[in-house]
């Protein structure tokens, strides 16, 4: 019995280098995600043991950088906006975006929590205190998508308006008006407000990119074990 060789074709070769490096790659990408989650997720955790320090107009929310921060004025009520395509437990819904005047006339963005699709429909159920208030949470800069879109969050639609996420430049133009460059997460212990469990929040799970990261990593395994065990063949006889 003759013995099996290894005898690659050569454009398997260049067809499994490349894919098996387009894997390794994505695989690394979501390591790399995995790993700002999980430090952006610390943050939070030293961020909820230090004193609170007012936002003001020129408080500058820096990139991957979470504050303990207050704000103090009344909501803008009939100017909110809803967050789209977010989703708690599974269930799809919006983050309500909430502008809070400051006395000194600044804005700021207040996200109070989460709330589903339907109830988003029912009336009265983005009430906020018509009286100034001090809230308390998380200063950081607005969350941006995994690949954003071409989307027109300045169209000038009925309130309470649908929005994906958008930029600083989006909420000025949307409100006409200078707003604080960052968004403040409510506290959960504020007793307004709707779901807010901002350091489990999916995105903040570290776990699924590494998920993600095994996977393209064992696919990759298995392309180069198939690779292999095919490309052991009988030599074709000499004649």
């Amino acid at each position: 019995m003759a013995r099996k060789k290894f005898r690659p074709a050569w454009w398997a070769v260049i067809v499994v280098a490349l894919l098996s490096a387009l894997m390794i790659g994505l695989g690394v990408w979501q390591l790399q995600r995995g790993f700002a989650k999980q430090a952006l997720l610390d943050r939070y955790q030293q961020a909820s043991v230090q004193d609170a320090v007012p936002i003001t107009a020129g408080h500058v929310a820096r990139e991957n950088e979470i504050e303990r921060a207050y704000v103090r004025g009344r909501f803008d009520t009939a100017r909110q906006l809803l967050l789209d395509n977010q989703s708690h437990d599974g269930v799809p819904g919006y983050h309500v975006w909430t502008p809070l005047v400051q006395d000194d006339g600044s804005t700021v963005i207040v996200d109070r929590g989460w709330i589903s699709h339907d109830t988003a429909q029912l009336p009265d159920v983005l009430a906020a205190p018509d009286a100034r208030v001090e809230i308390h949470g998380f200063w950081r800069t607005p969350p941006v998508p995994g690949m954003r879109l071409k989307t027109d969050n300045c169209a000038a639609l009925p309130w309470p308006r649908t929005v994906e996420y958008p930029t600083l430049a989006d909420l000025q133009c949307v409100y006409g008006q200078f707003v604080a460059p960052g968004i403040l997460l409510m506290d959960p212990a504020e007793s307004d407000g709707y779901v807010r469990d901002w350091q489990t929040a999916p995105e903040l799970n570290p776990t699924k990119h590494y998920g993600y990261a095994g996977q393209w990593f064992a696919f990759t395994l298995t392309l180069l074990v198939i690779f292999i065990k095919m490309s052991f063949r009988v030599p074709t006889p000499q004649k």
